[in-house]
């Protein structure tokens, strides 16, 4: 090794080590902002997505797709895992940003937006994104159920707000095997919220009422999007409405009078569900939920609310034919 080899390769050596000895010493001092409220520069945002994309493409090549994914069984079956798992983050048609999307960074994109690559929507859905609030599904879900979900990720940016609640309508809830890492091999159906099947205070959650469930969660979704014609779909003709007091006798009586109103009231209220039960015997079920409403209007407001619905299955769907309405100051 001739002196001048020598110097050069020591010169970079010594680059070297100084630049990570700077990188280090810059990292300890915690100046660089890891808050999630506040990007990364350019640089890194770039060099993160880059190394993300190109991660997720490589990994996806080898993947195969199935053939049926337009099949509407795995559209609908798909729809119900993701009004529970992902339109918190990901968003859905209708809706606006929720405080959870709101505070996420990278922001998740918002999927009834764009088209998706299916194998590589498979991968991410099975094995998340690290620091980024992506989680890994397939530690909790069969392949099959990812790829139903993938199915109506499809399907999704096609879709109004009603389409979307009627899929989720019909889908049977949050439904999925255990994955790799499941207690009994059988399947799982509960209602829109999976964290429901069992509640503090109260009996578990008949899962015969599971699609009960999760039309009565559309429907308090509808209601918050101002989705009306959504809210009118899932109503009974006859519909009895019992709310402050007084009573609606039909559909039509209620969406001629409180329904505005109500959507008016939840629009950007923010609702935490304290317990739910539900119960089904035959084509009858009834669902009951106990939740804090913090409502954002013109006068601010806790409240504790009671809401009871009576559902009955008409030509294979549930309808709403009953409601009852109550609630009291204070939220406790």
């Amino acid at each position: 090794m001739n002196a001048t080899f020598r110097t050069v390769l020591l010169t970079l050596v010594a680059t070297a080590v100084l630049a990570l000895a700077a990188l280090a010493a810059f990292a300890w001092s915690g100046r660089y902002g890891i808050g999630a409220d506040a990007p990364h520069s350019a640089p890194v945002t770039a060099f993160v997505a880059s190394v993300r994309d190109h991660s997720i493409r490589a990994r996806a090549a080898a993947i195969a797709v199935p053939a049926d994914l337009s099949s509407e069984d795995r559209i609908r079956q798909g729809a119900g895992n993701y009004d529970a798992m992902c339109a918190t983050c990901h968003l859905a048609p209708g809706v606006g940003a929720s405080e959870l999307s709101r505070g996420l960074y990278p922001a998740p994109p918002r999927l009834d937006r764009v088209k998706i690559d299916p194998a590589a929507a498979f991968w991410v859905a099975k094995h998340g994104i690290k620091a980024s609030g992506m989680p890994a599904w397939g530690k909790s879900m069969g392949d099959e159920y990812l790829w139903n979900m993938v199915a109506f990720l499809g399907a999704l940016p096609g879709l109004d707000a009603g389409k979307y609640r009627e899929l989720v309508a019909q889908s049977g809830g949050h439904s999925h095997d255990d994955g790799e890492h499941g207690d009994d091999g059988h399947d799982h159906e509960h209602g829109a919220d999976h964290h429901d099947a069992v509640q503090p205070g109260g009996p578990a959650i008949d899962p015969g009422a599971a699609a009960a469930v999760a039309v009565v969660d559309a429907f308090g979704a509808a209601l918050a999007a101002g989705d009306l014609a959504g809210v009118k779909r899932m109503l009974d003709p006859a519909v009895l409405v019992l709310e402050g007091g007084g009573a609606e006798r039909s559909r039509d009586e209620y969406m001629d009078h409180h329904a505005g109103a109500d959507a008016a009231f939840l629009e950007g209220a923010h609702v935490t569900r304290t317990n739910r039960t539900a119960r089904a015997s035959g084509d009858l079920a009834w669902v009951a939920t106990e939740s804090t409403i913090h409502a954002h209007g013109v006068k601010p407001q806790t409240l504790a609310s009671s809401e009871t619905m009576v559902l009955a299955r008409r030509d294979g769907a549930w309808r709403i034919v009953q409601i009852h309405w109550s609630s009291r100051p204070g939220g406790t």
